[in-house]
């Protein structure tokens, strides 16, 4: 599969959504997980007396396999990206792309998916506040749509503004009359003291019945296990700019246990809400992030 970093290099969203789910539809076809693979994208393995014209040659010139693509009527189900890009998701400042371009390119291959899958899905981009909204919408061309409002956040320079991720989240749930599928694309983090906030905003998705996959991205070294060099540095806040001086033996500790306590809390919340949680490495691919797309969608009518 592509890795996030040679994604970073194409041209477009659309042409990074295309390589992401063809590579993994070809690295499902080689796991163990095989059995539902290809019945959940828009494609299956040619079968003798299909039609040529059914063939997807763009596919087949990458991996050199023969799929047909799947004709199906419109379902029902409805899905919006939910796409945090506060100041936090400008980490880090330097290197090939940020948390925001691995969230932007797992939204391009979610949403490509789901079109191919005749879903609908729809936008909310949001920092301290909602700024840019597309409803859901089933049709093929939309997906270009989709990818011209994400484009210009890709590679942009760090918004230096709050996430209001708890006030947002609200919002959301109560806008959506029609139980819907939510993506939401963050590293979940909130002030000291928010904690209880965050976790109400996605209890009032749950009770508005919304199916919720918290895709929760970071660089795993640095912000879950504090990996940084032993010796005095600055830190820029990314939202605020404020800067402060610590040095990483003081510190380490004191970040560990307030993040390792979070984690506890969040993920038992989740779990007793049956709320997807999903850590995705910015560092790793995009296989295991769109797998669990898969589970949840299979379970969904």
């Amino acid at each position: 599969m592509i890795s996030p970093a040679e994604a970073a290099k194409l041209a477009n969203l659309e042409l990074i959504a295309r390589r992401i789910v063809e590579g993994f539809l070809v690295g499902l076809h080689r796991s163990p997980f095989q059995g539902f693979s290809v019945e959940f994208s828009d494609y299956r393995s040619y079968q003798p007396g299909d039609s040529p014209d059914r063939i997807d040659w763009r596919v087949y010139g990458r991996i050199e396999r023969l799929y047909v693509r799947r004709y199906e009527e419109e379902t029902n189900l409805q899905a919006y990206l939910l796409l945090d890009t506060s100041g936090s998701m400008g980490y880090p400042t330097s290197g090939p792309y940020t948390k925001l371009d691995y969230a932007l390119f797992l939204s391009a291959a979610l949403a490509y998916l789901l079109i191919q899958q005749r879903d609908a899905v729809g936008l909310y981009a949001f920092d301290e506040g909602l700024h840019t909204f597309l409803p859901a919408r089933a049709r093929r061309t939309w997906v270009r749509q989709l990818f011209a409002a994400l484009e210009p956040f890709r590679g942009a320079p760090p918004r230096p503004r709050r996430s209001a991720l708890s006030q947002t989240l609200h919002r959301i749930a109560e806008k959506l009359r029609r139980r819907s599928l939510i993506l939401l694309m963050s590293d979940g983090f909130v002030e000291p003291g928010e904690e209880e906030a965050f976790t109400r905003a996605l209890a009032h998705l749950n009770a508005q019945k919304h199916e919720v996959l918290f895709f929760r991205i970071w660089d795993e070294l640095t912000e879950k296990y504090f990996q940084l060099p032993l010796q005095p540095l600055q830190l820029i806040d990314l939202e605020t700019r404020r800067k402060t001086h610590i040095h990483t033996l003081e510190i380490q500790a004191l970040y560990l246990e307030h993040f390792q306590r979070w984690e506890r809390q969040l993920y038992k919340f989740c779990t007793a809400h049956q709320i997807d949680l999903i850590p995705v490495d910015m560092r790793q691919d995009f296989f295991t992030p769109l797998y669990r797309y898969l589970l949840k969608r299979q379970r969904l009518p």
